[in-house]
């Protein structure tokens, strides 16, 4: 017997935070587990939005979100941040697009229009596949006139000390890091990883780190990122 459709779930979310004419998130949980997670949306230049990561929003939210822009697509990082997809994109009329690298994975989920190579290209919202990880997962750059935000999935975390028990025992805590969990099961080359994150460090105006799990970094966002690739 099959699996049920998920529904379209609004579950408690706070406030869309608005760091850039361009860049707006807003932050909830993880259905079914004591973890923060967070929803990108970027507003391109011809007025339509891109969305990473999603999060049924209440209506408020919703209808701020809609009188902004329209909806136009949804990125996955990978299958399993999938859980969300199929209601957020019947609800949004939003196209899916994932990385190639887990596309098998994510099609046998959800209906895809593409990959990360068939989104319509913008030089203001760039996804690029993260090296060294198992499933290709994308790092959103986001370009605000002269500063850039680097928005996350997985491979970028910032936890602080205090949390569930065991979160603390896998690693999560401590402040921005790639986790433990993280480099034993999605990471496939620890220093193509190390290269990829210090690479990122140097994009010129990098302003904000903005991870789908943990505390966003607004202040000396190159210095953190160079600390967490060089503790790989």
């Amino acid at each position: 017997m099959s699996k049920p459709e998920r529904p379209w779930i609004v579950s408690p979310h706070g406030p869309l935070v608005k760091h850039e004419a361009n860049l707006w998130t807003v932050d909830g949980m993880v259905p079914g587990a004591p973890i923060p997670r967070r929803m990108a949306i970027v507003r391109r230049r011809d007025g339509t939005l891109v969305f990473y990561h999603p999060i049924p929003l209440a209506d408020a939210a919703l209808a701020e979100v809609l009188a902004w822009g329209k909806p136009a697509e949804l990125v996955v990082a990978h299958a399993s941040h999938g859980v969300d997809t199929l209601p957020f994109a019947r609800k949004l009329g939003v196209k899916v697009y994932g990385p190639r690298t887990d596309a098998v994975r994510m099609r046998a989920r959800f209906e895809m229009a593409g990959t990360l190579e068939d989104l319509p290209a913008d030089p203001e919202v760039i996804f690029q596949e993260v090296s060294g990880t198992k499933v290709g997962e994308p790092v959103e750059i986001v370009r605000s006139g002269d500063r850039t935000s680097l928005v996350f999935c997985d491979a970028f975390q910032n936890h602080g000390e205090d949390g569930p028990l065991f979160t603390r025992l896998l690693g999560f805590r401590g402040g921005p890091r790639v986790v433990p969990l993280f480099r034993l099961l999605f990471t496939r080359d620890k220093a193509a990883l190390k290269v990829d994150l210090l690479e990122l460090a140097d994009l010129p105006g990098l302003t904000r780190l903005i991870p789908c799990h943990g505390a966003i970094v607004d202040r000396d966002a190159p210095a953190v990122l160079r600390r967490v690739a060089l503790a790989l």
